[in-house]
């Protein structure tokens, strides 16, 4: 049995934090002990956490006291490895590791040279990639989650090819299924609606780019009846709300929130829409075609073009084009379930499959290199 400590900011309802969770569990149920080292001891999923399991959290604010929380956790807890979800938490964890045994690994969850550009703050702009440059290479090896994000993370951060691995997320457990097989009380809902209900998931952000979406939607609208539910929260919302009103969709349009259980609107609605400008890997896109629920999303780097087979398992358009997207929106609800292969497509995102790559990466089982 070996000790993991997964080192993540929180456990808010992201998809960092999900991966982060889903994990936990397999470890687990694989016989593993497994500790969770956070900068917040907060978030939707902190209930989540496998019984058992340690939460250890960082006295205060600030890089410099979640730093030493990490090395006072590894000091006393003496784990196996470090599991580091995101760049940030992975330059901390090898800082606190100096002088120590224990092997850190780095997950990247986000196309990292896209979203360091974009980036509000100037610590996340310019310092965090000469940080990544100059201490990814000392972890014991980096995880992207999906070929895009390897090959992004590599190139920004000088690692070797050895070193960069690429496990897809976790993303189906018997809870998701369950999950998702909940009704979903909203009109918009009904079997005998009489009009396309379309939905997103995703924080209200710009890299999310909603705006298309609602363009696109206004689109749609003008061609027949259709409802756009769109779950999550973020800084964006009056503006986005502001634009919906602006197109006319402001009745047909409902910003949902963030609800503990997206699942059951994904699969009850007609259409899973994503208009993200960049991703890391786009765990609803699995979670959408898991659901047989019919899947549209921009060829965005990286991820939605793994997850959907190139386009074999939904549609696929160009970033930030409005008509592109309300025509694919029209043909995926109307477009045959993809079920030949699909079945064998969605083992590589199971839990305990991903899970068990995690765990032959680390050094902690022997097996074959996926």
């Amino acid at each position: 049995m070996a000790r993991i400590g997964i080192v993540i900011y929180s456990l808010a309802g992201a998809g960092a934090e999900r991966v982060s969770v889903n994990l936990a569990h397999e470890f687990v149920a694989a016989g593993h002990a497994v500790d969770f080292v956070l900068a917040q001891g907060e978030g939707e999923l902190m209930g989540e956490v496998p019984p058992g399991s340690g939460v250890h959290v960082a006295r205060s604010g600030g890089a410099r006291a979640w730093r030493a929380a990490i090395a006072h956790y590894v000091d006393t807890q003496a784990p196996d490895v470090l599991l580091a979800m995101m760049e940030g938490a992975g330059v901390l964890s090898l800082q606190a590791a100096r002088g120590r045994s224990v092997p850190v690994y780095v997950v990247s969850h986000i196309h990292f040279s896209r979203h360091c550009r974009h980036a509000s703050r100037w610590k996340e702009r310019w310092l965090m990639p000469l940080a990544a440059r100059w201490y990814l290479r000392g972890a014991a090896g980096v995880i992207g989650v999906s070929q895009g994000v390897s090959e992004d993370i590599r190139r920004a951060a000088g690692l070797k090819r050895e070193k960069v691995h690429t496990i897809y997320n976790p993303i189906l457990t018997e809870d998701f299924y369950r999950k998702a097989a909940e009704p979903v009380d909203h009109p918009w809902f009904e079997p005998d609606r009489g009009s396309l209900t379309v939905v997103t998931v995703g924080r209200l952000t710009a890299q999310k780019d909603h705006d298309t979406l609602l363009r696109a939607i206004s689109e749609v609208n003008r061609q027949r009846p259709v409802r756009l539910v769109v779950l999550g929260q973020g800084e964006r919302r009056e503006e986005l709300e502001a634009l919906a009103r602006e197109l006319g969709i402001g009745e047909i349009v409902e910003f949902a929130g963030f609800d503990p259980n997206p699942y059951r609107y994904i699969a009850a609605a007609d259409v899973f829409a994503l208009s993200s400008r960049w991703e890391g890997f786009g765990n609803v896109l699995v979670e959408a075609l898991a659901c047989g629920t019919g899947v549209v999303s921009t060829d965005c780097p990286s991820g939605p073009s793994e997850v959907l087979g190139e386009g074999e398992y939904g549609e696929l358009v160009p970033v930030g084009d409005s008509s592109a997207l309300a025509r694919s929106i029209v043909a995926a609800a109307s477009r045959p379930a993809e079920t030949r292969g699909l079945f064998q497509h969605l083992e590589r995102f199971k839990a305990a499959r991903v899970a068990q790559e995690y765990l032959h990466v680390m050094g902690l089982i022997e097996g074959d290199d996926s």
